[in-house]
């Protein structure tokens, strides 16, 4: 796949921090996530890869909901600090960088009015995957093993899911109703692992009704799917 091919070079060529093996799965801030992992994530971020990418993401959006400014492969402005995003997009223009930081920390309505204030800036599809493979992904794979002691020890296609998880929901995991699965979950991790694909689907019924609700149900059951397909 030709996603997958560029992501190799980019991967091999661009951080010690990411290894690809011969095998294709990508070892990052400590997690193996198989080329199934991998393609999940970029499914439900950027459609699958580039040329969905260049047709509606290039420009920053605003995903709805508690969401920020979001440019690149789903990174989130909102969620990030000025310091951060100056880190992790270095290679653009200065004026055009200190605009995307005037994001940073902004979410939910206020973000999809800020998004009309820089939906002139144009992200490349090369700078944006550098990105994702370079700073994005090390960073949320650590999270993830923070969040789920043991994810490391399962299968690279499961760490993947997990991945996709934390990148999509963020690794805090609150006492109240809505982070039920997320408790459950870690739980589980990584001595129960038949209840987890559960967990997945059970979390679906925070989007059922809400206005991006289909396409995170649907991301769910992709997330639980590939952790049932690695079980015995």
């Amino acid at each position: 796949m030709k996603t997958l091919a560029v992501l190799a070079m980019l991967a091999m060529a661009a951080s010690p921090s990411l290894v690809r093996p011969s095998s294709g799965n990508l070892r990052a801030g400590g997690l193996t996530i198989s080329p199934a992992g991998q393609q999940l994530i970029l499914d439900y971020e950027v459609g699958g890869g580039k040329p969905y990418y260049v047709r509606a993401l290039q420009r920053p959006t605003w995903p709805e909901g508690k969401s920020g400014v979001t440019i690149g492969v789903g990174y989130d402005l909102g969620y990030n600090t000025r310091a951060q995003i100056a880190r992790d997009w270095r290679e653009l223009p200065a004026g055009t960088l200190a605009r995307l930081q005037s994001c940073a920390g902004i979410t939910g309505i206020a973000a999809k009015l800020k998004a009309r204030e820089v939906r002139d800036i144009l992200i490349p599809w090369e700078l944006a995957l550098e990105v994702y493979q370079t700073r994005t992904i090390p960073r949320f794979a650590e999270a993830t093993r923070r969040a789920y002691p043991g994810v490391e020890t399962l299968h690279p296609s499961a760490q993947g899911a997990y991945l996709s998880w934390v990148f999509n929901r963020g690794e805090g995991i609150g006492s109240g109703g809505r982070d039920l699965e997320k408790r459950l979950i870690r739980r589980d991790t990584p001595n129960a692992m038949p209840a987890v694909p559960k967990h997945f689907l059970a979390s679906q019924r925070i989007w059922v009704g809400t206005s991006n609700g289909v396409g995170l149900c649907r991301r769910r059951r992709a997330e639980a799917n590939l952790i049932e397909s690695t079980l015995p």
